[in-house]
């Protein structure tokens, strides 16, 4: 009885072990995309590119959270005079995923919530008189939410993509703009 006693617990003690090393589990995705200014934004700036960088802690199978930093190139458009623009993004949340066993892809809906600083770029006029606007920036909050799937790869990565409505807030009302991207996923 002693042994069966003693043997139940060394094997409870082995798989508990096992479960607290598999969680947490940290990735690092740097991402690269498009995106595209809706309403007044886009009104004034064309699409152009995104950059940025995902730190991800799974906590369990269905649930993550990251913390996001972005920059999101917002050019103005040709028929329009003044300074181009840009939004860094610094959001972090709670992604949701949905997976099968059947499926070996992981698609998930995250949401964030941060900091939007819209950068206006040193501008000058090139019909007289000759003015040179300097750079500025202001700090906005904003949300963010969006599907996206993980395309496995290799143990130590993944194919990373997803897609995210922006909206910022603002003093004249609120900005929103829409950003697809693609990243390499690396398991820390």
């Amino acid at each position: 009885m002693a042994v069966l006693f003693t043997a139940n617990i060394t094997q409870a003690q082995t798989v508990q072990k096992k479960k607290i090393g598999e969680y947490p589990v940290f990735s690092l995705a740097p991402y690269g995309g498009i995106q595209f200014p809706m309403g007044s934004l886009g009104e004034t700036y064309k699409s152009s590119f995104n950059a940025g960088l995902d730190v991800n802690m799974k906590i369990n199978k269905e649930t993550s959270f990251f913390l996001n930093a972005g920059y999101y190139d917002m050019p103005l458009k040709s028929d329009r005079t003044g300074p181009a623009a840009s939004f860094i993004a610094i959001t972090a949340g709670p992604r949701y995923v949905f997976s099968s066993a059947s499926v070996k892809a992981k698609f998930f809906l995250e949401a964030g919530l941060g900091v939007y600083i819209f950068g206006l770029k040193e501008h000058t006029t090139t019909v007289a008189p000759i003015v040179t606007t300097p750079s500025s920036s202001t700090v906005n909050f904003g949300l963010n939410t969006g599907p996206g799937v993980v395309i496995p790869v290799s143990d130590a990565m993944d194919i990373l993509m997803k897609s995210k409505l922006h909206y910022v807030l603002n003093a004249d009302g609120s900005s929103t703009f829409i950003s697809a991207s693609i990243g390499l996923d690396f398991k820390l």
